[in-house]
């Protein structure tokens, strides 16, 4: 009998990576294009020479202090796993994260996970079922806000964006089946073994499926939270925190280039829609951000299309460029300050 080789499951993750990569920057072009044909491009680099850049550093102020937030509703989602985790690690982890989105979409979702546990006695696989959990809330928060977009914007919202209430049902559905699924499995462990892990018994040799059967369940237990109303309350205050924070970045972002008048009405449109930019994998949203972004102010608030692209690309190159020195500066210093440190949940997975 044939024996697979040991290099073809890094061969075909190799390739996986590279498929990803591909359609990233396939997606970020076209995006690209989208948001910038037909620009002057010489007005576009004059209004962004011209922005007030006092209030760009209001809404970097604005925009660290929404992860300073999130850092915190980490630590609430770690709580039963490990409580007392410093929130210089938790901050550092958040970074960390959005640095390697940046480079690749997705890619923080891992290495936050991998950033804290190198730093505090936690397994990967549970930190890995908080992040998804905060990615959960995130989607719900956001959903909550296009329900809200009639009450704050009375225009031709659907008519500029007629896809927004369909994607918006779908995205619901999904997100809710999911959460349903993983806290069934959370609450229920013995569906989880009766259901989901007892038959890998029959494909999968028992070291292989022990390894697996923990990871299942490290990863379950970062859904704990919700044994514990307290932290569930905090959680979900913290969440909104996050949500007016961004609200209040993008509203001192139009100050920037002069649009303040369009007031925080406009801002929320204006972060609800680009949000959507944000979700399409592109690394640190490029391209995809700037054509929602713009597009929302030229179509909904008939901002001049330079303005509105200005707008969009000073907004994320301060946000894609402050957020990354930031991420490898801790990124850096945690490597040399922990350059072996393995925790002991790390080693029961491997």
């Amino acid at each position: 009998m044939l024996q697979e080789s040991p290099l073809a499951g890094s061969t075909v993750s190799r390739s996986r990576r590279f498929m990803q990569f591909a359609l990233s920057a396939a997606l970020t072009v076209l995006f690209l294009w989208i948001a910038f044909r037909g620009t002057d491009v010489g007005k576009l680099v004059a209004l962004m020479r011209g922005a007030n850049y006092w209030w760009m550093l209001a809404m970097f102020a604005c925009l660290m202090a929404s992860h300073a937030v999130r850092a915190w509703r980490w630590g609430y989602l770690l709580s039963p796993i490990r409580r007392g985790i410093g929130f210089r690690n938790l901050f550092a982890g958040v970074m960390i994260g959005y640095m390697f989105n940046n480079v690749l979409p997705r890619a923080g979702e891992i290495a936050r996970p991998y950033a804290i546990s190198r730093t505090e006695s936690i397994p990967v696989s549970s930190a890995f079922g908080t992040v998804v959990v905060e990615r959960i809330i995130d989607t719900f928060s956001f959903l909550l806000l296009v329900a809200l977009l009639p009450l704050v914007y009375d225009g031709p919202l659907l008519d500029s964006f007629p896809w927004l209430q369909s994607a918006g049902l779908i995205i619901t559905g999904v997100t809710a089946a999911g959460m349903v699924f993983l806290v069934a499995m959370m609450v229920r462990r013995d569906w989880t073994d009766r259901f989901l892990l007892r038959p890998l018994t029959w494909v999968l040799p028992e070291g292989a499926r022990l390894r697996t059967e923990e990871q299942v369940h490290a990863f379950l237990d970062g859904f704990l939270f919700l044994k514990e109303p307290a932290s569930f309350a905090v959680i979900v205050l913290s969440g909104v925190l996050v949500w007016f924070l961004y609200i209040l970045m993008t509203y001192v972002a139009l100050f920037a280039f002069g649009l303040g008048m369009l007031g925080p009405r406009a801002a929320v449109v204006v972060l609800t829609i680009s949000s959507i930019g944000v979700a399409i994998p592109t690394p640190g949203s490029t391209g995809s951000y700037h054509a929602f972004a713009s597009q929302t102010l030229i179509r909904l608030f008939a901002v001049d299309p330079s303005v509105a692209l200005g707008f969009a690309t000073v907004t994320h190159a301060v946000g894609f460029i402050g957020v990354t020195l930031v991420g490898l500066y801790y990124f850096i210093r945690d490597r040399f300050a922990h350059p072996q440190r393995i925790t002991a949940g790390e080693k029961k997975e491997r």
